[in-house]
């Protein structure tokens, strides 16, 4: 291979190699945005009846409760949806009107003229919480009941940082008292509804997949125009194992 060749192909990998850095930059920003920002309540997705986009819930506890969620709703005649949300921030908004926005959009309850529902909203950051709850549950679950089970089974929890046990607690609490009021039986099965469970895949879940395949693509093309230059699989291999190790170092950074 001649002087020539081999200078265009040092200069083409180098270029691509640093196109390629400032695309992982930009995918990585992207991705952990799309992630962590939960600020603006209308573009939330619920995922369940336990929605956590900040990672405080265990498992098994968030397991346990979409068990409880799903139950009460099933077994209340007319049906009761409690759902929670707990988010880093509400972006500077009062979490009373965050917890209303929220709520809408996500259509918690039934169409039916009997509605009874609830929203428990944690914000982390902010250290503040809050239950919006429907009027058709204000019987079961008054604001001064509210606020007396809050303080008393998740501000101590929470105190010491541990969320999960602070939040199951006090759905629990909720349960209980729906119960005791007398909601005890009803339909077999819970019919869907706009707020409730959706399987799909969130929108940043997209987003990921589509900035990796591009980076694959972008290893692919750039291997393909060294092998072009070089004569042999040679380049290809170089690029794509250079290509990881700055892939992997911007991700350490991000």
């Amino acid at each position: 291979m001649s002087r020539t060749t081999r200078d265009r192909a040092f200069v083409l990998r180098r270029i691509s190699l640093t196109i390629f850095a400032l695309f992982a930059a930009f995918a990585i920003t992207v991705v952990g945005q799309n992630a962590g920002d939960t600020s603006d309540p209308t573009t939330l997705q619920p995922t369940g009846f336990v929605n956590d986009y900040v990672g405080v819930i265990d498992p098994a506890t968030k397991a346990e409760l979409e068990k409880k969620l799903t139950d009460l709703k099933a077994t209340t005649d007319p049906q009761v949806e409690i759902a929670v949300a707990v988010i880093k921030t509400t972006g500077g908004r009062d979490i009373f009107d965050y917890s209303i926005m929220l709520a809408r959009t996500w259509k918690i309850g039934t169409k039916a003229d009997d509605n009874p529902s609830a929203l428990l909203v944690v914000a982390i950051d902010d250290r503040k919480y809050f239950t919006q709850i429907s009027r058709d549950l204000e019987d079961e679950l008054p604001d001064g009941l509210v606020g007396s089970l809050q303080r008393r089974y998740l501000v101590p929890e929470f105190k010491v940082g541990n969320y999960s046990k602070g939040i199951n607690d006090t759905i629990d609490a909720y349960i209980a008292r729906i119960r005791d009021k007398g909601n005890v039986a009803g339909r077999p099965e819970a019919s869907p509804a706009a707020g409730s469970r959706d399987d799909s895949m969130p929108a940043e879940g997209y987003c990921a997949i589509a900035c990796v395949v591009g980076l694959l693509l972008l290893i692919l093309f750039v291997g393909y125009l060294l092998s072009r230059f070089t004569g042999g699989g040679r380049g290809r291999v170089e690029v794509e194992v250079e290509a990881a190790v700055i892939f992997s170092r911007v991700r350490r950074r991000g």
